[in-house]
């Protein structure tokens, strides 16, 4: 096997036999067998992605840290990388342990690609369109799909389907979704045949998000809504705002990095034409240049700490706005059904009206017959008590939207609470840490020098 990390990548044989494949390849991963993936020419095992599970910077995700004492915990790790003849793509293990009755066992392993995961979030959006159903890491950006193999692509987007999947796991609703269970439990056939059933909630979600666009002609606003409305739009200004001038600060310390990378040669050469400052200016030099390490590490951990978070957040605060939408669009349909019930009861009045006063019906030549006041008031007999049907429906519908929306907003109140927590801790615990990497550098300079200045006091 090459040892050349790049590009190049070792492809499992249909003819192989599979004791074959684990002597050939001592670390392959055994669980991604055991979980339906097929050994045939659709696996591509990448030297480059290898043993992902076994790298630093992902044992220290906590992310991937499962909790013991949970009824259901779920970790996404070992990507994978799959040839086939159309397209090259990426999967994932999961990992499932759970105590809960409607599992018939206590762990699963499976392997999903990213697909998969925008299959099940659209699941989660038919079944619960009051819930917030947390987003998905963007597919790739255009950089992205140039180098969406490279191990800085596949780290990151692990990262984010964690979150995204833990978040699923912490909803007390959406982890009990049959099609969850279904993601985290079936082999790789039953997983694709059941991705191929359909079902009805999907014309229903179809109808729903057309008549979204409507929702600016509501009658009667909803207060609460609206207020937390108003508040979400002010939140991700603000993040919006942090994250842009993080960013500017960000670009102007990789420039400040640029000018002090030339900073250290200064000090250093000048040493060897001062004996006298020769100490001075040697520990001055590594000074900067321990300095400039550490304002390095600072500007490269830009973002995972508080670009990417904050991004990722913002998204958030759009899915939690497009579900208010959705709770719009049901009370668009209430006012609108209410407003033709209204509307026929008065036309029956009026009809009514002028069948005992006789003198106020039409009169006049016509050549067409037009209906009598009776058949009329015979039509609107059948027609009131459908949409007196409707009606009520239609508020039922509202109120469960109500409900459910108001329960969901407070779950979310809380994990947002916990997230933007994170992110700010995050972000303090990273400028700790470079202060005192850079306090520590110019300490040590005069911790040298002062022992020389006490001897030269002495002499």
């Amino acid at each position: 096997m090459a040892t050349n990390t790049s590009a190049v990548l070792d492809i499992v044989s249909e003819s192989k036999e599979i004791s074959s494949i684990l002597k050939d390849h001592k670390d392959f991963d055994r669980s991604s067998i055991c979980s339906g993936s097929t050994i045939d020419n659709s696996l591509v095992q990448s030297p480059s992605l290898e043993s992902f599970s076994t790298l630093q910077d992902i044992e220290n995700l906590s992310e991937l840290n499962m909790d013991e004492n949970s009824d259901l915990s779920v970790k996404i790790d070992n990507p994978q990388k799959h040839l086939e003849t159309l397209e090259t793509y990426i999967t994932f293990r999961i990992t499932t342990k759970v105590a809960r009755i409607e599992y018939s066992d206590n762990e699963y392993i499976v392997r999903r690609r990213y697909n998969d995961f925008i299959w099940l979030r659209q699941k989660l959006v038919e079944c619960h369109p009051f819930c917030i159903v947390p987003p998905l890491p963007g597919k790739h950006s255009l950089i992205g799909q140039l180098d969406r193999y490279s191990k800085d692509f596949i780290l990151l987007r692990m990262k984010a389907l964690n979150v995204f999947i833990s978040r699923i796991v912490n909803h007390p609703i959406l982890s009990c979704n049959e099609h969850f269970k279904v993601f985290l439990t079936a082999k790789q056939p039953d997983f694709s045949l059941h991705r191929r059933q359909r079902t009805n909630s999907e014309t229903k979600i179809r109808t729903l998000s057309h008549s979204n666009s409507t929702h600016s002609a509501l009658k009667n606003r909803h207060l609460e809504f609206d207020k937390t409305k108003t508040y979400l739009n002010v939140l991700s200004e603000k993040l919006s705002s942090i994250e842009k001038i993080s960013s500017r600060i960000n670009k102007e310390r990789a420039d400040f990095i640029l000018e002090l990378n030339s900073y250290h040669p200064i000090f250093t050469t000048w040493a060897t034409t001062e004996p006298e400052l020769a100490n001075m200016l040697q520990s001055i030099g590594n000074a900067v240049e321990r300095s400039t390490a550490a304002q390095n590490m600072l500007v490269q951990s830009y973002g995972t700490i508080i670009g990417n978070p904050i991004r990722d957040f913002i998204t958030y605060i759009d899915i939690v706005q497009e579900t208010i939408k959705k709770r719009e669009a049901y009370q668009y349909a209430y006012e609108n059904s209410l407003d033709e019930l209204n509307k026929r009861h008065s036309e029956k009045d009026k009809l009514i009206a002028s069948s005992h006063n006789p003198s106020q019906q039409a009169s006049g030549f016509s050549l067409w017959k037009q209906p009598s006041c009776d058949e009329k008031l015979e039509k609107l007999g059948v027609y009131i008590p459908q949409l007196l049907k409707k009606v009520e429906a239609n508020q039922d519908s509202l109120e469960c939207a109500n409900e459910s929306l108001r329960s969901d907003l407070e779950h979310w109140q809380i994990e947002k609470q916990q997230c933007l927590k994170k992110i700010l801790l995050d972000f303090v615990n990273k400028q700790i840490e470079y202060y005192q990497a850079t306090v520590s550098a110019w300490e040590h300079v005069t911790n040298e020098i002062a022992p020389q200045n006490n001897v030269a006091v002495t002499k």
